[in-house]
């Protein structure tokens, strides 16, 4: 079975992407087209419509995809509470699919139901149904396939939300955010690790294990790849124990370096020092008080030898331009 390699690109970044690079990914997904009232919407300027052309040129099978709305935004609810509101919305998404000749819809509604309104856990899967009609209406049209995938949250609290246990039905396949696992507090520890790290009173929060709790909610692992991340996870004002490890910091985790900059700024050097967790698979820095967590080398390969191993879709990443060298990139190229 080939294998998907997908990545995520912000819109105006996508020069980062480069001829060779596009010739081995066999999706690129185009962040984000965001929702603005109760449509989606995407303006390429003239010099991204510009590198969207060198990308398709470099490598004309390459599936490009609108990825919508985002972690951060939380409209697609409130707009697809009536009928009339959902077809807006999906109108709105197609128009720029078809603007910017592109190959399908990456549906990026990451926390369902997080307004409160359980409703729209059946919101999501018209949504989904909404746009496979649409898609495979046009592609009857165009005699072109369409591809439409979701980027979807790690946890029982997702599989609560949603119905994908049976809307995976309308999607070519989903990328399961397995990354930021471990964030949203003050106790330092692995947010994009492989599997469980050793030690007691820990919530469960692996890939493997969402992999696992996602399968077991009746999504065929065929369909599911495997979340990399591009960037770290940062805890301030750490204090010195256990190499910073699982202590508690004075506030709030945030979003840290991109990996290259990991590399040439804080992997062994300026006072910090790389550990590797072996059961969790995952590296971490420290310094004495300042603790990154996030995916290097090692870890990524070994994400890509699970994919494989348990026959899963592939493996994608966020995101591109934090990986300015290609080096995550072009280990999971060499591995997929």
């Amino acid at each position: 079975m080939s294998k998907y390699f997908v990545g995520y690109v912000n819109k105006g970044r996508m020069e980062t992407v480069t001829d060779e690079q596009a010739r081995k990914l066999t999706h690129l997904n185009i962040a984000f087209a965001p929702m603005v009232g109760d449509i989606t919407v995407m303006e390429l300027e003239e010099a991204h419509i510009k590198e969207l052309e060198r990308i398709k040129k470099a490598n004309p099978s390459l599936n490009i995809l609108v990825s919508t709305g985002g972690g951060n935004n939380h409209g697609h609810g409130e707009a697809t509470r009536t009928p009339e509101g959902l077809m807006k919305l999906v109108a709105s998404t197609m128009d720029i699919v078809k603007r910017y000749d592109l190959d399908g819809i990456d549906c990026d509604w990451e926390f369902p139901g997080d307004t409160g309104i359980t409703e729209e856990k059946y919101q999501q899967t018209a949504l989904f149904k909404a746009y496979r009609e649409s898609l495979d209406e046009l592609g009857e049209k165009t005699g072109r396939k369409y591809w439409l995938t979701t980027a979807a949250g790690s946890g029982q609290w997702y599989l609560d939300r949603t119905e994908i246990h049976t809307s995976h039905a309308y999607l070519d396949f989903i990328n399961l955010m397995t990354y930021d696992s471990n964030t949203g507090g003050k106790i330092t520890g692995h947010h994009t690790n492989l599997y469980e790290p050793a030690g007691d009173g820990i919530r469960p929060h692996s890939a493997d294990y969402h992999i696992r709790l996602m399968v077991s909610a009746g999504v065929p692992i065929e369909k599911i790849l495997i979340g990399a991340a591009f960037y770290s996870q940062q805890w301030n004002h750490v204090p010195d124990v256990n190499h910073g490890y699982r202590q508690e910091s004075t506030e709030l985790n945030n979003w840290g370096p991109g990996y290259t900059e990991i590399v040439e700024k804080y992997e062994s050097k300026n006072g910090y020092v790389k550990y590797f967790d072996e059961a969790a698979k995952a590296p971490y820095l420290f310094n004495g008080s300042t603790f990154f967590s996030y995916d290097d080398k090692e870890s990524v390969k070994c994400k890509c030898e699970y994919a494989k191993a348990h026959h899963m879709a592939g493996i994608f990443y966020w995101v591109h331009d934090a990986d300015v060298k290609g080096e995550l990139f072009d280990v999971i190229y060499e591995n997929l």
